[in-house]
């Protein structure tokens, strides 16, 4: 009886693994690679929504918002994740933080089009696609304020230009929809040429 526990024990943790794993391995799914960065923060939100938790979302945004294109652009997403890190004061975090997730968003397949630096706000908004041969796959944002950092990774068919209908839904921060391009034949975005 022991036994049989310690085995389905055993497949529960692999099922999970392999859950996770599989997650992972999605074309344009970024981990949150944020070390010791959630423990310094004074608040930590964390948005996860995918499969039926994300067609939830879908219908709780059909039933109070009156946008049809940010639930049009959700609806064809397999995935939202989004974390928010809040401070107590400035200079609580640097970019070097950022450094894990930066390097996933180097990878083959991914290109940065968008930078939004503002010196007055102390703002600084980077976008991510990840290319795959049916168009985009998925995309991140970082968003960086004074106090507060967040992190957006769209999985799924989603149009850069697209993003700021997603803006100020499930913690994703505003964009302005002007500043993101729109994707070329066959779905690809164009790079920007500024290196990340």
């Amino acid at each position: 009886m022991r036994q049989q526990r310690w085995w389905g024990a055993v497949l529960w943790v692999a099922a999970g693994c392999g859950a996770l794993a599989a997650q992972a391995a999605a074309p344009g799914r970024i981990q949150f690679s944020l070390g010791g960065l959630s423990r310094r923060a004074a608040e930590v939100s964390e948005v996860t929504l995918d499969g039926p938790m994300l067609q939830l979302g879908v219908r709780m945004l059909s039933a109070r918002e009156s946008d049809p294109g940010a639930r049009a652009v959700l609806a064809r997403l397999e995935g939202v994740y989004v974390k928010s890190l809040r401070f107590q004061a400035r200079g609580e975090y640097s970019a070097r933080d950022l450094d894990a997730i930066r390097r996933q968003l180097q990878a083959p397949g991914w290109s940065h089009i968008v930078s939004v630096h503002s010196r007055r706000e102390h703002e600084d908004v980077d976008v991510y696609v990840m290319s795959a041969a049916q168009g985009v796959a998925g995309m991140a944002v970082i968003a960086a304020y004074p106090r507060e950092l967040r992190v957006v990774n769209l999985v799924g068919p989603v149009d850069p230009a697209e993003l700021g209908r997603l803006g100020g839904h499930f913690g994703i921060p505003r964009v302005d929809a002007h500043s993101v391009p729109r994707t070329g034949h066959g779905g690809e975005a164009k790079p920007s040429r500024r290196k990340p």
